[in-house]
């Protein structure tokens, strides 16, 4: 695990956000600066950065499993976060599918193209790395809950207007 004390060069990321993570570290906090950078995580996808640091402060705090998910889309892993990333890939069953969904990457697929030219893959993470860069279907599970979510949309209109009629017809 590479330990640094001095804020790094992220692209978009406010230097502002970084120093207060920066300091969230110095004074041993890690809940804030894990908090900080989950958020930072969901507004810059590409910054496969933020996502190394979370898993810095993850394997700080012994978990490796998470440690592993925030690694996982490191180029360049070291043999601690190759460890936790085979104990990520366990925690999920080893399956291709639960993988992708616990990463949540929704950033630049360039990034990932780069991965496959990785010299440490494992099989599970070959498959991931193809997963990832399939286009994404809507699941029948996603449909559904579509469905369900207007049809319940369409009754609470249809229920409000009949009320409505009612306490009318009611007042007359």
């Amino acid at each position: 695990m590479k330990k640094s004390n001095e804020v790094s060069h992220i692209e978009k990321v406010p230097a502002n956000t970084l120093l207060k993570i920066e300091e969230d570290l110095k004074k041993n906090d890690l809940g804030k600066a894990r908090d900080r950078l989950h958020g930072l995580i969901a507004t810059y996808p590409d910054e496969i950065e933020l996502r190394r640091k979370l898993g810095d402060i993850y394997y700080a705090l012994k978990y490796p499993s998470m440690a592993g998910r925030y690694w996982y889309l490191e180029k360049n892993k070291t043999h601690e976060m190759q460890q936790a990333c085979i104990e990520f890939e366990k925690s999920m069953g080893n399956d291709p599918f639960q993988i992708v969904r616990a990463l949540k990457f929704k950033g630049d697929q360039e990034i990932v193209k780069d991965l496959e030219f990785s010299e440490n893959f494992s099989p599970v993470q070959k498959k991931v790395t193809e997963k990832l860069l399939e286009e994404p279907e809507d699941s029948v599970f996603d449909k559904l809950l579509v469905a369900g979510c207007l049809t319940v949309l369409v009754g609470t209109v249809l229920f409000a207007a009949l009320g409505m009629y009612s306490f009318v017809e009611w007042l007359m």
